[in-house]
């Protein structure tokens, strides 16, 4: 492949100058770069026709969007030189966004935070070349299509090729200088190996300069954390745009900080019990770091420490799996911050196939019996309790269940919790002795999948792990899957297939193409839209945990009055009459922050 006028691209946005043949085989990029032609001058004629001055002027756009930003697309949920705002509890990170447009060419852009006393991370939103079916499916797609994914400081670390051939190219550094290495080559041609974790291949601690390419959008990606007991209030600021050192634009902040901190996610029905918010294959394995770090102990357990911290903070609560290959980590999990209760752990149990039924043995049995007791004592030694998530088989049949069960006895005799993703099977077979259940199916029908799993376990953990599985690029659609979709209709638990973290190259694989989450590094986990998406799911669950448990609170004997009672009442009528489907995700947010500080308010908080 030839790199030819390989452009380094930002945001996309030379796609106004392209004007290469089309390529059969990338029908939705043909198609983007069609449109593009035609939408770019007209928004330039929009913009200033809204009135706009300067070379640069700047939209808020909501942080959580299934708008799928390029270049050329108009933000009709934008606000031309509006402030742009974020509310958040104390100890939450939370996102902010603003696009930038320019009616010229400017290179070197400089963007920096300034007079919010928080912890900020400003990040550009790289556009590259996912499959024909990013941002929508995790379904493998024919050809090439422009997607917004990756959040990034440095925008040069992925060049993307516009020109010519199509491509996607990792910049990696060798004795000082720049090589690229092509990462979106066709299923099947190997274009070279590429390691995500080589040293040469890393982003910068914070955002350098970027260019502007005329009459084109460009995003931006502003994250705020308040630590802990942090100060309620708005705290104004402003992010400084400037080339050479000459003023491009001034973009006011506004950021909330709300005077409480959120609670751990809890379920819809009891707030008290515990939602599992988890991923699985989240925890990173250990071994395989070690193997792509060469051996090298100290850089494997700090990127290992990187991954989890990034997992805490976007509230992956549950997502520890330890072993005893890993144990070495608790005391790192509890430093982080981790409930560690319920823990993801290992079973010891043999595995003795029967995967078409059988008996198991009395010998089968007593080794059972004795993988219980040690995977009982194990835990106990380790951190203090016995409530132990461990999986047995996938998407087992009626045959195997019903064969395995009858060791289920010496694990539940000692707290210890088998489950097993799958269909039907598990339920008639098994439902009686299952601890936890990711089922296959959709969040939004979860209803009455979950609803005989509550009967027989009221705190037995349900989740979903199929349509969708993880993959899609969009952040809202990501958000609202993994969040109140489902615990709305009775989830408590999430736990999708599964937490990719590459391949960097949408086409690698025949059906499904890799459902990356995030994408790994030296330096632990690359940041991207559905990543946020992630934490927001969570978040949203916390937010209407904290208004539930202070419903309760109002709507108790022991309450202020008939006035709180009434508001506690309105607020879970607001929570009941939602719609799953079809809410509006950001006004819920801000709705259910409306009802907690007036419940507060009412209790003297």
């Amino acid at each position: 492949m030839r790199l030819a006028t390989t452009i380094a691209f930002a945001a996309a946005a030379a796609v106004s100058s392209c004007r290469a043949v089309d390529d059969p085989a990338n029908t939705v990029w043909n198609a983007q770069k069609a449109r593009a032609e035609k939408a770019m001058p007209t928004n330039a004629a929009r913009v200033k026709a809204l009135g706009a001055k300067g070379e640069v002027v700047w939209f808020a756009v909501p942080a959580m969007s299934d708008v799928m930003r390029l270049a050329d697309t108009w933000p009709d949920d934008g606000r031309l030189g509006g402030t742009v705002r974020c509310v958040m509890a104390q100890d939450e990170w939370e996102s902010c966004s603003f696009q930038l447009f320019s009616f010229a060419d400017i290179d070197n852009v400089e963007l920096k935070v300034e007079g919010v006393p928080l912890d900020a991370d400003l990040r550009v939103v790289k556009l590259w070349f996912q499959c024909g079916n990013g941002w929508v499916s995790y379904f493998e797609d024919s050809g090439l299509k422009l997607v917004p994914e990756l959040l990034l400081h440095d925008e040069n670390l992925i060049r993307v090729e516009l020109n010519g051939d199509a491509a996607n190219y990792a910049r990696v550094m060798k004795a000082g200088k720049e090589t690229f290495v092509w990462i979106s080559a066709p299923r099947g041609l190997d274009a070279g190996a590429f390691d995500p974790y080589d040293p040469g291949f890393v982003d910068a601690p914070q955002l350098l300069p970027v260019r502007l390419e005329k009459d084109a959008f460009k995003q931006f990606f502003l994250t705020f954390h308040a630590k802990k007991g942090q100060r309620p209030g708005v705290y104004r600021g402003k992010v400084l745009v400037k080339r050479n050192g000459a003023s491009l634009a001034e973009i006011p902040l506004a950021v909330r900080v709300l005077p409480f901190e959120l609670p751990l996610p809890g379920a819809y029905r009891d707030p008290d019990q515990k939602f599992i918010f988890s991923c699985m294959g989240a925890q990173p394995n250990y071994e395989r770091l070690l193997a792509c770090f060469g051996g090298d102990e100290a850089r494997a357990k700090m990127c290992f420490r990187a991954w989890m911290q990034s997992l805490y903070d976007h509230s992956l609560f549950y997502a520890p799996h330890v072993t005893a290959e890993n144990a070495w980590c608790v005391p790192m999990l509890r430093e982080i911050g981790y409930p560690l209760d319920p823990l993801f752990g290992e079973s010891f149990a043999p595995w003795f196939g029967l995967n078409f039924g059988g008996r198991l043995s009395y010998e089968q049995l007593m080794a059972h019996k004795d993988a219980a007791e040690k995977c009982s004592a194990f835990y106990r030694d380790l951190v203090g309790h016995g409530n132990i998530l461990v999986g047995h088989g996938d998407e087992q049949g009626a045959a195997f269940v019903a064969t395995h069960r009858e060791f289920f006895p010496f694990y539940i005799e000692r707290g210890i919790r088998i489950g097993c993703a799958g269909h039907l099977p598990l339920l008639v077979k098994g439902g009686y002795c299952y601890g936890f259940y990711p089922m296959a199916g959709e969040p939004d029908t979860a209803y009455d999948k979950a609803r005989p799993w509550h009967e027989i376990d009221p705190e037995l953990p349900v989740g979903f792990y199929a349509s969708q599985h993880t993959g899609s690029e969009n952040p809202q659609f990501t958000r609202r899957q993994h969040g109140l979709l489902g615990y709305l209709n009775g989830l408590t638990m999430v736990y999708n297939y599964a937490f990719e973290t590459g391949s960097f190259n949408d086409r690698v694989n025949d059906l499904y193409k890799p459902m990356a989450i995030a994408y790994a590094n030296g330096d632990g986990l690359m940041e991207t839209l559905a990543y946020a998406g992630f934490r927001e799911a969570c978040d949203d669950i916390r937010y209407a945990t904290a208004l539930k448990l202070l419903c309760r609170e109002a709507d108790s004997d022991k309450g202020p009055g008939i006035a709180a009672k009434m508001e506690a009442r309105r607020a879970l009528h607001y929570l009941a009459t939602l719609d799953p489907e079809k809410m509006d995700l950001n006004a819920v947010r801000l709705g259910m922050i409306e009802r907690i500080l007036r419940l507060r308010e009412m209790l003297g908080k």
